[in-house]
């Protein structure tokens, strides 16, 4: 299969190094120490990880918040290529900043840097053609209304709402689990197929070929309680099931996958 090579895009390809952190902390973590439930946290000219994994840190940085703009798209990413230790061996690092206070450029150039220079990380994209699911209307047209409830895009900044006053809106996108089903607010085709493949506990990325624009609050229910979703099987009979009730359904077949592939990493020093 071919594969088409993309070099990544940099603020150092146009001339410019990328920005850099003050001070950076990178810890090895004990294999023995209890591991937190939280990932982490960016704050103004500042972040702190706890124990994940180089691969983790790649997703983040080259991902998520790749030239420092949110991406969600990070979840489909897949990462291969380097030694073994990159997905086993954890690492905390805590690194300050203050030349900027956003999270976007914090979490993504900046991390890039760090992790260029304390794991001596070299990487490059690829762009390959792969098995993909595809998600497509059926006769009849989408069943959902065009969105009306007001929810926060992640990545856009802290949502306007007062604690202990309003409620606090739903993430637009990413999907409400409730009983027999699942709510997702604000959405478009595309980011509805990323939602779609976190219900679905895919290998296969979810492609958009519906050709339907703008966004939709969409309400997914589950055809029985009683289905049997042990199985990868089963939870994707019970996806395309209540994918029908909206007129939409998912098809096999080939589109793009983005791969980042790890050309050379070293254990870093502690300090």
């Amino acid at each position: 299969m071919r594969a088409v090579v993309l070099l990544l895009w940099t603020a150092a390809a146009v001339g410019q190094p990328k920005p850099k952190f003050d001070v950076v902390s990178v810890k090895p973590c004990d294999t023995h120490e209890p591991r937190s439930t939280n990932m982490g946290s960016t704050s103004p000219g500042r972040v702190r990880f706890n124990c994940v994994s180089l691969t983790t840190y790649i997703r983040q940085a080259y991902g998520f918040h790749d030239n420092g703009v949110w991406h969600e798209g990070g979840h489909t990413l897949k990462i291969e290529g380097g030694p073994a230790w990159v997905n086993t061996d954890e690492f905390r690092i805590d690194a300050t900043a203050s030349a900027t206070t956003n999270p976007n450029v914090l979490d993504g150039p900046m991390m890039q840097s760090l992790l260029e220079e304390r794991f001596k990380l070299k990487v490059h994209r690829e762009t390959r053609e792969v098995p993909v699911y595809a998600l497509v209307g059926t006769k009849g047209g989408l069943k959902a209304p065009p969105a009306k409830v007001a929810c926060f895009a992640p990545g856009s900044g802290p949502p306007t709402w007062r604690p202990g006053v309003d409620q606090p809106p739903p993430l637009c996108s990413l999907g409400k689990p409730v009983k027999g089903g699942l709510d997702i607010y604000g959405v478009t085709m595309p980011q509805f197929c990323l939602a779609v493949w976190r219900t679905a506990i895919s290998d296969r990325t979810i492609i958009d070929r519906t050709g339907i624009a703008g966004r939709f609050d969409l309400d997914l229910r589950w055809p029985s309680e009683d289905e049997d979703v042990r199985t990868a099987e089963g939870r994707f009979d019970r996806l395309q099931g209540a994918l029908s009730r909206i007129g939409l359904k998912l098809v096999e077949a080939k589109g793009s996958g983005e791969f980042i592939v790890i050309d050379h990493a070293e254990r870093p020093t502690a300090n």
